[in-house]
């Protein structure tokens, strides 16, 4: 009788204990899953870079306030340096074949349909850029083997008709009314901005300083360019005017700022800054105000090239 009255408390207790840890567990707040929604300003893509190892590059969205950071796509190769499509619902990005080719991929913004539009081998095919029509793309062919001689390159948006338009650029960008590319070339000695029509002729040059000029893109509405500069000591984002007019500093950082881009309604610019292989994605108004950081990234993992969706 004793040894039953004894299981019995024992069981008791056992069971009390267990109950008491179910109204615990139910008492406390789940934590918010925060989706990929736009708050903030909207959706940027940037590539989470492990500081060794270029193949292990990845694409990620996060929202403009920091929230919701999700890699985009599980990727058996190394992905950087992407575009979004003007309907936002895809992705174009140079794809890390091996240590000797880079090849253009463009795939869902789901993550799904992987697909590799150039198939040249030795060459490093970079920068895509897509057509305001979502029908082509314009991308950089490097050359590793002739000094890393770069061309630019069109196709469509499917990889068909890919054909080399005679400049010698890097980085070129549509402008908005899909006639013309900007970029920048060192054919005149330092890296300066050019635009040229989309079939390479009626080559424009815009700068023409001591200075370094690169990765300028065009705002929404084709009125400005935005740009990164050294012209101050470190590389700064700087705005000046379609035809070239009127540059204005943007950022005032002790780090150097690179790859602006513009938010679709052109009043945000999301570059991303840092100490060497230490750099953030940030935000910054056009005008040069509130100035944040949006990624915080793990150590030994920077956040480079972001790209703000389409609304």
């Amino acid at each position: 009788m004793y040894e039953r009255m004894q299981r019995y408390v024992l069981g008791f207790l056992f069971f009390s204990l267990f109950c008491l840890g179910c109204n615990k567990k139910s008492t406390e707040p789940e934590q918010e899953i925060i989706p990929l929604d736009g708050r903030g300003g909207g959706v940027i893509a940037y590539c989470y870079q492990p500081i060794t190892g270029e193949f292990d590059h990845q694409i990620y969205g996060i929202n403009a306030d920091g929230s919701g950071n999700t890699r985009l796509i599980q990727a058996d190769i190394g992905l950087n340096h992407h575009d979004w499509s003007p309907n936002g619902q895809r992705l174009a990005a140079v794809g890390y074949v091996n240590s000797s080719t880079w090849s253009i991929y463009v795939f869902n913004a789901d993550g799904t349909q992987l697909t590799r539009l150039t198939t040249t081998n030795f060459v490093n095919d970079s920068e895509p850029n897509w057509s305001p029509d979502g029908s082509q793309i314009v991308f950089t062919r490097i050359y590793p083997n002739q000094n890393d001689r770069t061309e630019i390159w069109v196709m469509g948006a499917d990889g068909g008709n890919q054909r080399y338009i005679g400049i010698e650029g890097f980085a070129a960008k549509w402008s908005p009314d899909g006639s013309h590319f900007i970029y920048q070339s060192s054919f005149s000695g330092s890296s300066d901005l050019y635009t040229c029509d989309v079939d390479g002729s009626n080559v424009q040059q815009l700068t023409a300083t001591a200075s370094t000029e690169i990765n300028p893109v065009y705002s929404p509405d084709g009125a400005q360019i935005a740009y990164t500069t050294d012209r101050d000591g470190n590389h700064e984002i700087y705005i000046m005017n379609a035809d070239g007019s009127n540059p204005r500093r943007v950022t005032n950082h002790a780090f150097d700022d690179y790859t602006p881009r513009w938010s679709s309604d052109g009043t945000l610019i999301t570059f991303d800054s840092g100490p060497w292989s230490e750099w953030e994605v940030y935000t910054i108004h056009a005008d040069g105000m509130n100035m944040r950081q949006v990624t915080d990234s793990p150590a030994n993992i920077t956040a480079i090239n972001p790209v703000w969706q389409p609304e």
